[in-house]
């Protein structure tokens, strides 16, 4: 059985080393690996919790959403094969949802949970050129600002910076090597990027491509939060940070067509792209967010022998 990583070669395809239909025909593999897992786990009746991740919904999304979105720039080169992935992975998935109701028992539970939905992913943002473009990144004099990890960048003199696919980190002293923001004025920084970011548009339509930019203090806490970024930005649908930008690379365009496979994506605004939710029972208590599933769990397992959730 495949174990590490992502086994479906998202890249492969992306970069057209493997054809549309042979990397489907990897997505049955690792789905009937899933399947066997799961069926043989109900089969055996000794687990009181069985819990299964079908990853195929959302690789397939990721890669074909091209061919269900009509707006998208790449739908008018896309195939057949493409504009039927996304409806045949869902078709497998109501079919295995279908066979785990018929291996249930009378007294078991089922939860059936996705923990974020999709959008088309249309354009990519170069969110350090907006940026530099802003004077809170600043490159170096002749430096190629295509590099990857942040080659061209003047530390001394940049007060922020993006990087991954949603965030924004600032330039701080004592955290970064090179950190030049002082501790008091980081909450007023972070606090003007809100609100220029609030207003950043397509310069194609106008269209607003962020919907919302989050303060990581607001939003996180425990033992990590000083690893999360400064700002998380919820890009409006259609948009995305680019591949360039997870890189902390910097392109002359502040944002330009996704012509790639990989076409749909859910690193956006959260309110967006909800998760969904079905159990078989009725919750003893609302379930607000997916913190509350172990509670949910927890209270359908106390009144049956098992609790499914594929």
């Amino acid at each position: 059985f495949h174990t590490l990583g992502m086994p479906e070669e998202t890249w492969a395809l992306n970069q057209g080393h493997l054809g549309e239909a042979a990397w489907l025909d990897m997505v049955k593999t690792t789905l009937a690996e899933g399947e066997a897992m799961l069926y043989d786990a109900l089969d055996r009746h000794d687990s009181e919790l069985v819990i299964e991740v079908f990853v195929q919904p959302d690789r397939v999304s990721h890669m074909f959403w091209r061919g269900l979105d009509p707006n998208h720039p790449a739908h008018a080169q896309s195939s057949e094969v493409a504009r039927n992935a996304i409806p045949w992975i869902y078709a497998e998935a109501d079919r295995v949802l279908g066979e785990v109701r018929k291996r249930l028992g009378a007294d078991d539970r089922l939860i059936v949970l996705s923990d974020h939905g999709f959008a088309s992913y249309r354009r990519s943002v170069h969110l350090n050129r907006w940026l530099v473009d802003h004077g809170y990144l600043i490159l170096k004099p002749g430096a190629d600002a295509n590099q990857p990890l942040f080659a061209a960048v003047d530390w001394s003199r940049s007060r922020a910076y993006a990087l991954g696919l949603n965030g924004i980190f600032i330039n701080r002293k004592g955290r970064e090597p090179e950190g030049i923001v002082a501790a008091e004025s980081v909450a007023s920084l972070k606090q003007e990027l809100i609100v220029a970011l609030a207003d950043i548009h397509d310069p194609a339509d106008q269209a607003a491509m962020v919907r919302k930019v989050y303060d990581a203090d607001a939003i996180y806490s425990g033992d990590h939060a000083n690893d999360a970024p400064d700002l998380v930005v919820g890009y409006e649908p259609g948009y995305r940070a680019s591949w360039q930008t997870s890189l902390g690379a910097t392109p002359p365009l502040l944002v330009e067509d996704n012509l790639q496979n990989w076409s749909g994506d859910h690193c956006i605004d959260p309110d967006a792209v909800p998760g969904v939710l079905f159990t078989s029972f009725a919750p003893a208590a609302p379930v607000v967010g997916i913190g509350d599933l172990a509670a949910l769990i927890r209270t359908s397992s106390a009144a049956t022998d098992k609790a499914v959730a594929p």
